[in-house]
């Protein structure tokens, strides 16, 4: 089945079990999940969803550049990880919004985001209860069409 759009309910148990153990789950939904603009999105194999991401509307200006999206509670199920499940997620979502976006990523993702186009942005910044992150930005090209 691959990508496609999900709704938030869909998002929760992989974000719960990826981004936030040991935690209520309530620590699962962020501010804006459901905001008429916000999409969720899964790549689906089976029954199965392997792998989950939030696009919403949150421009943030990086390097001089207005950048309207923001992606959040990107997870991966750990029992595929290392298999590129996560890699080819995030190429069918480029594909999807067709637009730069902007993410915070965590210290343990940037050499993920990295091999998947994206840049580090800045210095780190700790997330209490979570820990160090980057700002991290897709740049949309003519070569990335």
């Amino acid at each position: 089945m691959g990508f496609k759009q999900v709704t938030l309910q869909d998002v929760i148990p992989l974000r719960h079990v990826v981004l936030r153990p040991g935690k209520d789950v309530e620590t699962c939904y962020f501010e804006g999940d459901e905001v008429p603009t916000t999409r969720h999105f899964a790549w689906v194999e089976g029954d199965q969803v392997l792998s989950v991401a939030t696009v919403m509307l949150s421009p943030k200006q990086i390097e001089g550049v207005k950048i309207p999206l923001q992606l959040r509670g990107m997870a991966t199920d750990p029992h595929v990880s290392g298999q590129g499940i996560g890699s080819r997620f995030l190429q069918a979502l480029h594909d999807e919004l067709g637009s730069s976006w902007w993410c915070n990523a965590r210290e343990v993702a940037v050499r993920f985001y990295e091999r998947n186009g994206l840049t580090r942005i800045g210095e780190p910044f700790d997330i209490p209860g979570i820990g160090p992150h980057y700002v991290m930005v897709y740049k949309k090209t003519a070569g990335s069409e």
